[in-house]
């Protein structure tokens, strides 16, 4: 059974990704139940609080690309995880 985890951009309140231990990084248009974990380009204390305080993980990512944010998430997340596919 593969383990799954929400994902989405602090900017972004429309779009949602879907990462998969098997790799797959998947965009949702689809408001899920709860987010796992809010990418943010910087961290501070109110975002620290909010995140506690609504259950979820922020995780830091100053790139621009957000490919590169999502891929860092998976090999962050699911680390034995070596390719990653976007669908």
């Amino acid at each position: 059974m593969s383990r799954e985890v929400t994902v989405k951009f602090e900017d972004d309140n429309e779009t949602f990704y879907l990462i998969s231990d098997d790799g797959l990084i998947a965009k949702q248009n689809t408001t899920p139940k709860k987010i796992d974990i809010l990418i943010v380009k910087a961290a501070d204390r109110n975002k620290i609080l909010e995140a506690i305080k609504m259950n979820y993980k922020l995780f830091e990512c100053k790139d621009k690309n957000k490919e590169e944010c999502l891929t860092k998430v998976l090999n962050s997340v699911f680390p034995y995880c070596k390719i990653c596919r976007f669908m």
